[in-house]
């Protein structure tokens, strides 16, 4: 089945998102155990992988793993991507099924598990493939495997591996310049709006942002679970759900706030100009800032309640030849070793243990001799996952305009830009609806 242009542009959306979230270090994993666990892997054969790092990173971090462990298979890596680029190894799933590839495995965001594998029909249920080979689904957040079966209806295409948080970066230098007290552990959006509008100055001629929030990132990953689709009717629910007033006039204050603006995370992380970025960005060697970690802010009235374990996933192509041996390669990437080793690496999994915590980012090289908060990678309670649409993408995309509208004036309140959202991502998703139909 060929996904359409709209479609394409959705996933392109979702994929933007995710990268801001660190999909780039997404590769980690639960290891089947079986007495028999290696029989089916002794015959030499070509694995096909479609990932979401590029092919390097990928070997470096996952790849050297597999061919350890599995020395008879042969991986050939694409990064899986909505445009093919042949000199960045880059394919887009269009194009990998046009060529006939005969995928084996695919690395994706959950949102992309309908066009990617239910639509392509490349989906395959491996419930059976984990009783076979007992892999622990107990090591997983429950949270995250729960999200993976609301959108395909009840059976795993996949396992699920690498998440994200929203976090706070702060400024050390910006702070200690203005005598202010570095944001800590356990804020809620109230006090960091107070430290914000504190933080946002012009001194020497030079203006200072207080917080760099983007409404896209805050999205995805909502700390109030709210849906942006009814599963039932697909219509966006911006007006009927109240989480999405709470969500948008919360996050709008920061924006509103005089010379609280450009909104651009760059004057975080190189030009040092914000006090503070709060993102689901992962660690970055690249950035140039004095900087170090707290604790998302809370609701006041949802305390401890961070972000959603979003859980991408490795999903087993029904196109495969290679099953059973495939699916102890997704095993082993799932594995509590290899997610550990992934957690020490600085990539946040889904590895449902509290232990990790201590270990977390310990194997980072540029920063050993650095003291930087790690525990504020961690939340104290998981927000639960809302169903996931295969509209996710228009509804999204329509929603941070308005929102965006909103703060340029060119809207003229909350409610009002909530019922464009609504009218404008309706209007998109029955236009999608209708050309399925043709």
């Amino acid at each position: 089945m060929k996904i359409n242009a709209t479609e394409k542009r959705a996933q392109i959306l979702v994929i933007g998102m995710l990268a801001a979230m660190t999909v780039l270090s997404a590769c980690s994993g639960g290891e089947a155990k079986s007495g028999k666990e290696n029989a089916a892997t002794q015959e030499p054969f070509d694995l096909f992988f479609l990932g979401s790092t590029d092919k390097e990173r990928f070997f470096r971090e996952h790849g050297n793993d597999i061919n350890k462990k599995f020395p008879n298979i042969n991986i050939n890596y694409y990064q899986l991507a909505a445009k093919t680029d042949e000199a960045k190894g880059a394919l887009s799933i269009d194009d990998a099924l046009a060529r006939g590839i005969p995928i084996d495995i695919m690395h994706m965001a959950p949102a992309n598990i309908k066009p990617y594998l239910v639509d392509t029909k490349l989906a395959y249920p491996i419930d059976d493939l984990i009783k076979k080979y007992k892999y622990d689904l107990n090591i997983l957040y429950p949270e995250a495997v729960q999200t993976l079966r609301t959108i395909s209806g009840g059976p795993l295409y996949g396992l699920p591996n690498n998440t994200s948080i929203h976090k706070i970066y702060y400024n050390k230098d910006l702070f200690d310049k203005f005598g202010v007290a570095y944001p800590k552990d356990g804020l809620n959006w109230d006090e960091v709006y107070e430290l914000a509008k504190r933080m946002t100055r012009t001194d020497g001629g030079q203006q200072y942002q207080g917080a760099i929030i983007p409404f896209s990132g805050m999205m995805v990953l909502n700390q109030l679970s709210a849906p942006f689709v009814d599963l039932n009717t697909n219509k966006t629910v911006f007006v009927s759900d109240p989480k999405w007033s709470k969500f948008s006039s919360n996050l709008v204050r920061f924006h509103q706030i005089p010379g609280n603006s450009p909104q651009d995370a760059s004057l975080f992380t190189t030009k040092g100009t914000a006090a503070m970025l709060i993102a689901a960005t992962d660690l970055n060697a690249s950035w140039t800032t004095n900087w170090d970690i707290a604790q998302a802010p809370v609701f006041a009235d949802m305390p401890g309640v961070g972000s959603m374990a979003w859980g991408s996933t490795y999903a087993l192509a029904s196109t495969s030849k290679h099953k059973e041996e495939v699916f102890q390669v997704i095993a082993l990437l799932s594995s509590k070793e290899h997610m550990q080793q992934m957690e020490r690496l600085g990539s946040l999994t889904v590895l449902n243990d509290p232990n990790k915590k201590k270990d977390f980012g310990k194997d980072i090289a540029w920063l050993q001799g650095r003291k930087v908060n790690m525990a504020a990678m961690f939340q104290d309670k998981i927000a639960p996952p809302y169903p996931l649409s295969p509209y996710e993408g228009l509804a999204q995309a329509a929603l941070n305009k308005q929102l965006n509208d909103l703060v340029a004036g060119k809207v003229v309140d909350i409610n009002t830009a909530l019922r464009q959202a609504t009218e404008e991502a309706d209007k998109a998703i029955q236009a999608e609806i209708e050309k399925t139909k043709r």
